[in-house]
């Protein structure tokens, strides 16, 4: 997997013209919305943004397009763009889609996946490290998930994998700010670990999708109460 989730540079401070780019504001934007520095509904103004960055509102929009076509933003005519409220609809079907493509690419990579059983091991005990820390802990449970698939021969099937992946970032924050939520994922990525060490494929796939069900659980109970 190529998907990079780990936290976006931090906010660059304003800057001349030609050294900030539509990538850098993109970063800093995302970083916003994703932990709420940026509320679900705010308006995004494109030349309140220009003028915050020292920059045109080129990079500005490219960057607001590139967050649209990502699911992070949404436009209307006469509005503009703005932050997408948290959808529990979406976390609830995105959820088992992820589930499933991962499951399919873990059996696409048997049996030579047991061999990255000892790395995955660790790449799960790195992830205790994280508590109380969501971005640190994302960027942790993607690095399991991306050594989990690394062997799949699958290009496309990968591609839809990172797709889905980034539009679960923000709920995958609301679920790693709880830092005892931890202990769980880590118990079922063990649930995972062992699978693969018996080349027990079919098992795995099926905790994978337990992982998964069971954040899409607590997410959508902690959405139901905001």
């Amino acid at each position: 997997m190529r998907l990079a989730v780990q936290r976006p540079a931090a906010r660059p401070r304003k800057a001349a013209r030609e050294t900030v780019g539509h990538e850098s504001i993109y970063g800093a934007l995302l970083t916003e919305i994703v932990d709420g520095g940026l509320a679900p509904g705010k308006r995004l103004v494109e030349s309140d943004i220009a003028k915050r960055f020292g920059v045109s509102r080129t990079p500005v929009r490219e960057a607001l397009f590139r967050l649209h076509q990502e699911g992070f933003v949404l436009t209307s005519p006469g509005r503009g763009f703005s932050v997408k409220p948290l959808d529990e609809r979406e976390a609830q079907e995105l959820f088992p889609v992820l589930a499933t493509l991962e499951g399919l690419a873990l059996s696409s990579s048997a049996p030579i996946a047991v061999l990255d059983v000892d790395a995955l091991r660790r790449a799960n005990k790195a992830l205790s490290r994280f508590r109380n820390r969501p971005w640190e802990a994302i960027q942790a449970d993607t690095a399991f998930h991306e050594l989990l698939l690394r062997r799949c021969p699958n290009a496309r099937l990968i591609a839809m994998i990172d797709a889905v992946r980034r539009r679960l970032l923000r709920y995958e924050y609301v679920y790693m700010t709880d830092g005892k939520l931890i202990d769980l994922s880590m118990a079922q990525h063990a649930a995972i670990i062992d699978c693969l060490a018996r080349s027990d494929f079919a098992v795995a796939a099926k905790a994978i999708r337990a992982n998964y069900a069971s954040g899409s659980a607590l997410v959508l109970s902690r959405l139901s109460r905001r």
